[in-house]
Parts: structure tokens; sequence; C-alpha cells
């Protein structure tokens, strides 16, 4: 058996996690109707990048390669609701690796991070070059943070939206989708038992699944795998 997973999930949730825990379930279960009526919604952020350099007004979906058993240290982190999709899937969407950096690196270390900055800066008059570095840079991503939050065990994957984009499309109002079919979907990590069955109880959800229903697990399950 390989190192790598072949289903990469992504993780929905976390300001749901803010609500009063008698309404979770129900949140969920909107979340992931809304995924599959709409698409998965991508966030547009900015992000610490190089040595206190930010990316701006960088539109994504992050999606973890870890195994199943590992689900709910990045559930915690991200959401608790986890839509695994294949990784051939993800890589004909644009999808690819990210690329980690120390958060700080000892001096003549630093060959990856100073070129990709250089590239970057001496880029300025020329429009094209400079916009391709910044999509390179919305690649990487530190191995930890200040606090010592470990990202490097994730294996994250990126698609990253750019000028053109066919598959994560701007749907109105600064709303960015990435679209779908219900049988692309090849994992659903549900946060409860409870989520779980009054989202199969669901009817839109229970048709979208019927055809082709994913592996479904919860993440008191995932400890098992």
């Amino acid at each position: 058996m390989g190192i790598h997973s072949k289903i990469l999930v992504h993780w929905t949730g976390k300001d749901i996690e803010i609500h009063p825990e008698n309404e979770r379930s129900q949140l969920y279960v909107k979340r992931l109707k809304n995924s599959l009526q709409e698409g998965l919604y991508a966030k547009t952020t900015e992000e610490d990048l190089i040595r206190g350099w930010k990316i701006k007004n960088i539109t994504r979906l992050c999606f973890t390669e870890i195994r199943l058993s590992q689900a709910q240290l990045h559930a915690e982190r991200y959401g608790k609701l986890g839509l695994g999709f294949s990784r051939d899937f993800i890589m004909n969407k644009g999808g690819r690796p990210v690329i980690y950096i120390p958060f700080e690196a000892a001096a003549g270390s630093l060959l990856l991070e100073d070129s990709i900055k250089r590239v970057h800066e001496k880029s300025r008059d020329n429009n094209v070059v400079h916009e391709s570095s910044k999509w390179i840079m919305s690649h990487v991503k530190r191995m930890w943070n200040e606090a010592g939050e470990d990202f490097y065990e994730e294996m994250e994957w990126r698609i990253v939206h750019h000028a053109n984009d066919r598959n994560i499309t701007n749907v109105g109002n600064g709303v960015h989708r990435l679209k779908f079919e219900p049988s692309d979907i090849k994992v659903i990590i549900f946060p409860s038992e409870d989520t779980k069955r009054l989202s199969l109880e669901d009817d839109y959800i229970r048709k979208c699944l019927s055809d082709h229903l994913p592996m479904i697990a919860t993440l008191h399950d995932c400890h098992n795998f």
C-alpha cells in the first residue's frame, strides 16, 4: 500500500462550530445540501507566506491527503464535515500539492523562497511573469506557524482560482464555487451519527446519493481506519 491516500478531503464547517451544539447538526445538513446544489465554496483570503510576506486576494479550495484515521485533528481545525474526492478528480480541476517551506530557516538554506520572492519583485514591469509568480506563491505554505501548529502533516492540495478559470467560477457577489456531480464524491465524513441520520433523511440529499452512494463515516468511525 502506498504512503499517499488516493482520496483528498475538503473540510468545511469551522463557522458552524461557533453555534450552539443543538443547532450544529441541522446547519451541517444545510451545508452538505448547499454544496451538492451549488458546489464547494471557495474562500477569498490572504495568507502569511515567505518571511513576513502576505499574499492577498487569493481564492482557493483546500484538500487534505491525510488518511481517515488522522481526520479528527484536521476536522477540529477546519470544520467537521468532510467531502472526499479522488486525486484524479482534483488534479483534473487544476489541483496541485502545495510546496511546504519552513516557518524559520537557517541562513544559506533559502534558495527556493528567495528565488520565488526575487522573481515576483523583479517582474513588476512584466505583468505576465508577475501574475504567474503570484500563482506559484499561491501554492506555497509554511510547515508550521508561530503557535507551533504543524501543517506539514496535512499534505495539502489546492485548487487556485485565476483569470479565465473554468473550474472555480464566480457565481456573483464575490462568491466562487467549484461545481461537481454527486458521483464525484467518494467519501462523506459526518461530524456525528445525528448529522448523518438527518442528512440521509433529507429528500434532496438522499436523491443525489441514491445512484452513487459514497463511503459514509463519522469522525468517530475514522478512529478505526
